[in-house]
């Protein structure tokens, strides 16, 4: 019959199963995160983007919709919806894109406002189980492709209403400081609802947010009036795809002295072991840190060294010095004699603390110089902005927190390692504590994964270019330079009349 220890084990691993369940993984779905492209999106993900470049945006939708558990669809209502949204945009199902791009702002808003999160939870698994929240350059973004549902549908009226959404988006967003990263985004957004405004010929909406364009990117611009005879064309072009999360980690083993003291010690010591191990992990995590995305390349797993046992035997002797001036005293607590006070017993196993969080991505560069033509028209793209850039700049400023949370999970996680260690087995059957300690260390750090949860399907870059044309039929063509050669991508042909506006959207994908 098993003995007293073998039972504690058998509970305390039926825990840790039931942890991982609850927290919406389970064994299929911590490894299915490690199923990854060599892009570093999970390879259902990659697929979806895959289905885009070809075309397939419609399959892409079906597949989305299927109610089958190994569907494309992300876990997150929110996030689903948004995927959802993007690709029955692309599709041509205007109607279901809006009413999906919709339950996706309400979702945000009241996740925004209610901040509502199962934080206690995440600090014991990862934040995956948190509801996701967009951030602002999202949250932008979907009014735009709102606007650009109407505008498709040819209801000018409903996409003026949604260009209102998108500035009173846009003027919460002038609270933030102002950066460098995010200023091209917020400028093209201002000039697209100016043009929303003017295709719906409400002109002095339309006046303002130019002069909000032209303003943050202090320009002494105006638009280019048309002649009684011309009709105006606008040209938004979407290349590419923004950069995606991918994981970044780093993995330090931690000195017997730190595991004692984090799980045992004193106050004193137990602050002093903290700020230890958070200075070499921040110190690791400050030489990664880059707003620059990865390209070509996945983030590399750093591997932290351990410190050396002399280290510790001048920080405990330091510490017992402030403790007792009689630096002859030891430490009798664990039946042994002849230890620094405040060291632990030689022999204690160590402890190995990974820290995930995400980086960022690049597939590909968006192309420069892109010109629009038609005809014997052309015209440079002269609003132009990185969307990666300003989905990046979100993240940064939130990064901080982020790795903050991943320490002290890791931290509780290891704490929990060893009260099981500790607690199950004594005497001869000590080794089961040990080997269960053991278990919990490498499956707490398997299930330790970086949040890489954003909405992978936005274009990388939006630009906008203006022409002005004889009335009448007009095919329109992008230029884009590639690699010393041209490419001319096809769009839709316009029909232009007099005095009025048409906004023509193209996705370059490539």
């Amino acid at each position: 019959m098993p003995g007293p220890a073998f039972r504690r084990a058998g509970r305390i691993l039926l825990v840790l199963a039931g942890l991982a369940a609850f927290a919406g993984t389970g064994c299929a779905g911590v490894f299915s995160r490690y199923d990854t492209a060599p892009n570093g999106l999970r390879r259902t993900e990659d697929r979806l983007r895959q289905d885009l470049a070809f075309g397939r945006a419609d399959s892409a939708l079906a597949r989305l919709a299927d109610e089958d558990d190994d569907n494309d669809a992300p876990e997150d209502e929110l996030l689903r919806a948004l995927y959802t949204g993007i690709l029955a945009h692309y599709a041509g199902a205007f109607d279901s894109s809006s009413a999906a791009l919709q339950r996706a702002a309400d979702l945000a808003d009241d996740r925004y406002t209610k901040r509502v999160s199962r934080a206690a939870l995440s600090l014991i698994t990862s934040d995956n189980v948190l509801p996701y929240e967009p951030g602002w350059t999202e949250r932008l973004l979907i009014h735009y492709y709102g606007a650009l549902n109407y505008l498709r549908k040819g209801d000018r009226e409903a996409a003026a209403v949604e260009a209102r959404r998108l500035e009173r988006r846009l003027e919460r967003e002038a609270e933030r400081k102002r950066d460098d990263r995010t200023t091209p985004l917020l400028a093209t957004l201002r000039y697209f609802t100016g043009v929303v405004f003017e295709a719906a010929g409400e002109w002095n909406d339309a006046d303002v947010a130019y002069r909000n364009a032209f303003h943050l990117l202090d320009r002494n611009d105006s638009v280019p009036s048309s002649p009684d005879s011309l009709g105006t064309v606008v040209v938004v072009v979407e290349q590419g795809f923004v950069a995606h999360r991918v994981e970044q980690s780093i993995v330090a083993p931690l000195h017997p002295v730190e595991v004692a003291w984090l799980t045992g010690g004193d106050g004193e010591h137990r602050a002093i072991a903290a700020a230890e191990v958070a200075a070499r992990i921040v110190a690791e995590i400050v030489h990664l840190e880059n707003d620059r995305p990865y390209s070509g390349r996945k983030p590399p797993t750093v591997y932290v060294s351990l410190p050396p046992d002399h280290y510790f035997e001048q920080l405990c002797d330091d510490t017992s010095k402030k403790a007792r001036p009689d630096d002859d005293e030891t430490d009798d607590r664990n039946g042994k004699g002849g230890e620094i006070r405040g060291c632990p017993a030689r022999g204690e196993n160590p402890y190995l603390l990974r820290i995930a969080w995400p980086a960022f991505r690049l597939d590909r560069e968006p192309a420069t110089g892109l010109r629009v033509i038609a005809g014997d028209t052309a015209a440079p793209l002269a609003y132009r902005a990185n969307v990666s850039n300003a989905v990046i700049r979100d993240f940064s400023d939130e990064r901080t927190l982020v790795v903050a949370r991943t320490i002290t999970r890791a931290v509780s996680k290891m704490a929990l390692a060893r009260g099981i260690e500790k607690n199950v087995g004594k005497g001869d059957d000590a080794w089961v504590g040990r080997v269960l300690g053991l278990v919990a260390n490498v499956g707490t750090a398997i299930l330790e994964q970086a949040d890489t949860r954003s909405w992978h399907l936005l274009p990388g870059q939006i630009g906008i270019a203006r022409l002005h044309l004889p009335t009448g039929t007009h095919d329109i063509v992008v230029e884009v330079p590639d690699g010393g050669q041209l490419r001319r991508i096809q769009a839709d042909r316009v029909a232009v009349r007099a005095g009025e506006v048409v906004v023509v959207p193209v996705r370059i994908w490539q």
